[in-house]
């Protein structure tokens, strides 16, 4: 049995929630269906969390899901066990139904009891290489093809044996929920804190549109650009519905047939830095309290 750590998109030192940037994390989302082999619509993102994460169809394994790549069964949370694939139930205490937890609460847990079980090493960005601990190398094509066998309902003993629950057992009952408890307490202000430093990342963006810097947004095409940064935008600032109304009126803008790409420079980039500038002057002391409550300090990690 080996122990090894693998990367998967994060960077040394970068925590596992509260993503440090906007562009970032949208690209992020093809590089994970690179890596993985997930379609967009089988991968769930979440302003809270750095990573995409895999969605879980009614809560059951992703075996036999298509077109994953072998190698991608390396990584803990292609291997989440049933109290973590399935959804929780939540009374929103207001006299209304009981719902499902949401996917950003879900994505939140999830990336806490990674955390906390040490499946993810923030200093170097590893995550334990779970195939390597059953003495499978992901790297080797014939480890590969014996788990893309395994994947489409072949029997294989050592593949069948991998279960990572026991990793998540707690050290007493009063901790067993504590994931869920801290997600559920916290979902609302992650969100809110991220908004602000997608805000930050947004008003950096037009500037360099303004300039003409277009590289950031992979395109030389200012018409081009500035879809790609209002779409961008959408994906961040979904939380406000006139502000989503808004962007979804300038998207329709600048994807207008043959339109003038300066034009779009002159006309909508002022006005989306306008709205992340009051997004981010809404949600910073959020982001600050949310912050502040992760200093080695308050974590209790400060030699």
């Amino acid at each position: 049995m080996h122990t090894r750590r693998a990367r998967y998109l994060l960077q040394p030192g970068e925590s596992l929630t509260l993503p440090e940037r906007t562009i970032p994390q949208v690209l992020r989302i093809g590089l994970a269906r690179d890596i993985l082999g997930l379609p967009d619509e089988r991968l769930i993102t979440s302003p809270a969390v750095s990573f995409p994460l895999p969605a879980y169809t009614d809560g059951a394994p992703l075996r036999g899901t298509v077109e994953v790549r072998p190698d991608a069964l390396r990584y803990p949370f292609m291997w989440l066990p049933e109290p973590l694939r399935e959804r929780l139930e939540i009374d929103p205490g207001n006299d209304d139904d009981i719902v499902a937890e949401s996917d950003d609460a879900w994505a939140l847990r999830v990336a806490f009891e990674m955390w906390g079980s040490g499946l993810y090493d923030v200093e170097t960005a590893g995550w334990l290489d779970i195939l390597a601990l059953y003495d499978l190398d992901a790297d080797d094509p014939a480890t590969q093809d014996r788990i893309a066998a395994w994947w489409a309902g072949a029997d294989d003993e050592a593949l069948d044996a991998i279960d990572i629950s026991g990793v998540f057992v707690p050290e007493s009952s009063e901790d067993a929920d504590w994931a869920s408890i801290a997600a559920l307490a916290l979902v609302e202000s992650f969100g809110k804190a991220s908004v602000a430093l997608s805000a930050v990342d947004t008003v950096a963006l037009c500037e360099l549109v303004e300039a003409g810097d277009l590289g950031p947004l992979g395109t030389s095409d200012p018409a081009r650009a500035v879809s790609t940064l209002v779409r961008v935008a959408r994906t961040r600032f979904t939380s406000e519905p006139e502000i989503s109304a808004l962007l979804t009126h300038l998207q329709q803008q600048a994807d207008r047939p043959g339109v003038n790409g300066a034009l779009l420079v002159d006309e909508i980039v002022p006005q989306l830095s306008e709205i992340a500038q009051g997004l981010w002057t809404v949600y910073e002391p959020v982001f600050v309290e949310v912050s502040n409550s992760f200093t080695p300090e308050n974590l209790g990690t400060e030699e």
